[in-house]
């Protein structure tokens, strides 16, 4: 499993070091014109590929994984790596780059990669949940952030009007303080 974990740890470091450059490349331009919402998805892409190496940092790494095994968080780490190449532009045109445009224009590839990655991954989670939690009171605090996080990816997939992007953000930032206070 510690080889699994090294492999995967390099692809996550592609993915944000893609999106890395990327900013960088923004951050050099004076043809850009900022959107808090493109911001806010590559916030949320960075966080949510640490927050999934976490969650793979903690496991048991004394046990064997089989390339089978593996296949299910490599599909995962894939659409890491496209995640993090949508979340800002690679390229900025002559004429420029409005980062609103940019969002509308890609706002369901990002949110539909988004969903295929963390969908399986709550999945997981529910099965594993209901084989800790003592009863449904308990079950159901467990898997409400996850559930809720799939419900708000697929909100934003159809969302255009920015008061309704503002609402599934505002859930995800609810949503984050769960994530930063998992331990591993």
């Amino acid at each position: 499993m510690e080889q699994a974990l090294v492999f995967a740890s390099i692809v996550l470091g592609v993915a944000i070091a893609s999106e890395l450059n990327n900013l960088h490349k923004l951050l050099q331009s004076d043809k850009v014109t900022w959107h808090w919402a493109q911001v806010l998805y590559a916030l949320l892409t960075v966080l949510t590929i640490m927050s999934f190496w976490w969650m793979l940092a903690r496991s048991d790494l004394s046990r064997q994984i089989s390339l089978a095994g593996f296949l299910p968080a490599m599909w995962v780490l894939v659409l890491f790596n496209l995640m993090a190449a949508v979340a800002l532009p690679d390229t900025i045109p002559d004429k420029g780059i409005r980062l609103s445009e940019y969002y509308q224009s890609k706002r369901r590839y990002m949110w539909g990669l988004y969903l295929l990655a963390i969908t399986p991954m709550a999945g997981t989670w529910l099965f594993i949940a209901a084989g800790q939690a003592p009863d449904i009171a308990t079950f159901a605090v467990m898997v409400a952030p996850d559930l809720l996080g799939v419900a708000l990816v697929a909100l934003l997939f159809f969302a255009r009007p920015w008061w309704l992007v503002a609402v599934g953000y505002a859930g995800f930032g609810a949503l984050a303080t769960t994530w930063l206070f998992r331990a591993i």
